[in-house]
C-alpha cells in the first residue's frame, strides 16, 4: 500500500473514531448512598423540562393550559408512549401520570386534586401555584410504575436492567419516543467516597466521577476533564431551636460571618459567596440581597437584644468541609461576642449547615424546592421574577435562614466520553454524549 492510501485511509479510520456513534459503555460514580436523582431521569420522562435559560418545554405532556390564578391546570399528553417492561411494554395512560404526579405532589409538600380523563390530566389547587409547570420536571415527577423486581419502570430513554447491591445497570431504550441516546448502557456505581472515585478515573474502571468544589481547584491543576456546573449547590445555616431567639441575635450571627473568606479559605474560590437562597445566575438579583459582614453592628445587635448568646451549630459528621465551615463560623461569631460550638451528627442543636442542590434553571421552581427543602413557607402570586424576589426576601426577613455561599459542582471524565461538557444540574451525561470505540 502507498503511503498516500496508508494516510488516507488512517485519516478515514480516525474520523470514524471522532464520530458519534452508537454503542459502548457510561460507568458513573456517585458519593450517594441511594439512586442519584439523575437515574430516575434516565428510565422516567416528565411531564416538561426546563432548558438552559429557564424555559418551561413540553416533555410527555405536548401542551398545557391554567386558569383561575394558577389554580387549576390541564395537560394534554404525548399519545404513543409506552412504559419498558421486563417482557412486554405497556402504554402510558393518564391515570399513571396522575399516580405520579400525586406522588411527587406528597414529596413536594404540596396538596391538590387531580382528574385522568383520555390524555388529558386535570390538577387543581386551592392556593395559586404559578410554578407547577416548571416544579414538573423535577425528578420526584419522573412517570413510571414499580415492576415485581422492586426497581422503577418509566418511558425513558434507559430502562433498569438490573440492580446488586450499590451497582445500578441501565440499557438504552430502542423504541424511545424522543431523541435516542448513544450509550448503550450506562452502569452507576453508589456509595463511592471522593477518593475512591478518584483512583477508580485514574485506573480508568469509571467514565463520569464526581469533583467536590474543594477538590475542584486540584482537578484543575492536574488537567482533569472537567464539566463544571456553576453554582448548583447552596450552603445555608438554618435555625433550628434558634429560631425561637431574638431576631437581633439571629441577624448579630449572619452579619458576624465573613462568607468570602469561608468560600475563599474552605472551597477554595469554586463558587459565590450570597446572601440569597438563589445562584445570582438564575435570578439576577443577587445584588439586592447582599452578604453583609459587619463586626462591628453584629457587636451591637448582640447588646441590645441581650439573653442568651451561646449557640450550637450541627452537621454531618462524615462532611469535613462542614466542620470546617462550622469552626470559621465560631470564630467568626467570636468576635461579635457570641458562643459558638460546633458538634457533629447532633439531633438537636440551635442552628444547622446543609447542603441543598439547585436543580433548574427556573427561578420560581428553584426557590419552591430550595424553601421546601428548609422547611420554610412559601407564597407565589405569579411565577415572575419579581414575584420570586419578593418571596425569597420575604423568606429571608427574620434570619431564620441564613445562605452562607453557592457551589460549583463538576464531573471529571475519562478520554473515551466525549461530547459531554453541557452537564446540566439534572445530569452529568447529556443527551448527545457518546463512548469513543477504544482501539
Amino acid at each position: 500500500m502507498s503511503a498516500a492510501l496508508w494516510l488516507f485511509f488512517s485519516s478515514v479510520q480516525a474520523d470514524a473514531r471522532l464520530r458519534p456513534s452508537y454503542g459502548g459503555e457510561v460507568r458513573i460514580e456517585s458519593s450517594e448512598a441511594e439512586p442519584p436523582d439523575f437515574v430516575k431521569l434516565l428510565v422516567t420522562d416528565t411531564l416538561t423540562y426546563v432548558d438552559a435559560r429557564g424555559e418551561v418545554r413540553p416533555a410527555l405532556a405536548v401542551r398545557w393550559e391554567t386558569q383561575n390564578g394558577g389554580r387549576r391546570w390541564q395537560f394534554w399528553l404525548r399519545p404513543g408512549v409506552q412504559l419498558h417492561g421486563t417482557e412486554t411494554d405497556v402504554p402510558l395512560t393518564s391515570a399513571t401520570v396522575a399516580d405520579a404526579v400525586r406522588a411527587g405532589l406528597a414529596k413536594a409538600g404540596m396538596e391538590a386534586r387531580l382528574h385522568a380523563s383520555g390524555d388529558v390530566l386535570t390538577v387543581e389547587f386551592e392556593a395559586p401555584a404559578p410554578q407547577f409547570a416548571a416544579l414538573l420536571s423535577g425528578e420526584q415527577f419522573g412517570v413510571g410504575t414499580t415492576d415485581a423486581r422492586g426497581v422503577t419502570v418509566g418511558s425513558g430513554p434507559y430502562a433498569i436492567q438490573s440492580v446488586v447491591g450499590p451497582r445500578i445497570t441501565l440499557v438504552a431504550n430502542p423504541d424511545y419516543w424522543g431523541r435516542r441516546r448513544f450509550p448503550e448502557t450506562i452502569t452507576v456505581l453508589c456509595g463511592r467516597t471522593p477518593r475512591e472515585q478518584v483512583l477508580d478515573l485514574a485506573a480508568k474502571r469509571a467514565d463520569l466521577v464526581e469533583v467536590p468544589a474543594e477538590e475542584l481547584r486540584h482537578a484543575q491543576q492536574e488537567r482533569t476533564r472537567l464539566s463544571q456546573i456553576q453554582a448548583t449547590e447552596l450552603v445555608v445555616l438554618s435555625a433550628e431551636r434558634a429560631r425561637a431567639s431574638d431576631a437581633k441575635l439571629r441577624q448579630a450571627l449572619s452579619e458576624s460571618i465573613d462568607r468570602p473568606a469561608l468560600l475563599n479559605f474552605i472551597f477554595q474560590k469554586q463558587g459565590e459567596a450570597s446572601g440569597a437562597l438563589l445562584p445570582n445566575w438564575i435570578s439576577g438579583y443577587g445584588a439586592l440581597l447582599p452578604a453583609v459582614h459587619d463586626a462591628a453592628h453584629a457587636r451591637q445587635l448582640r447588646t441590645e437584644a441581650g439573653g442568651r448568646t451561646a449557640f450550637t451549630v450541627g452537621y454531618e459528621a462524615d462532611d469535613a468541609a462542614l466542620q470546617l465551615l462550622a469552626e470559621r463560623i465560631a470564630l467568626n461569631a467570636r468576635e461579635a461576642g457570641l458562643t459558638v460550638r460546633a458538634v457533629a451528627h447532633a439531633p438537636e442543636v440551635d442552628w444547622r449547615l446543609c447542603r441543598v442542590p439547585v436543580r433548574t434553571a427556573n427561578p420560581a421552581a428553584a426557590l419552591t424546592e430550595v424553601l421546601h427543602a428548609l422547611h420554610t413557607p412559601l407564597e407565589l402570586n405569579d411565577a415572575s421574577l419579581e414575584s420570586v424576589f419578593r418571596a425569597e426576601r420575604a423568606a429571608l426577613a427574620d434570619y431564620t435562614e441564613l445562605p452562607l455561599v453557592h457551589l460549583n459542582r463538576a464531573w471529571a471524565a475519562s478520554e473515551h466520553l466525549r461530547d459531554w461538557g453541557n452537564a446540566s444540574p439534572l445530569s452529568p451525561l447529556p443527551a448527545e454524549s457518546w463512548v469513543e470505540s477504544k482501539p
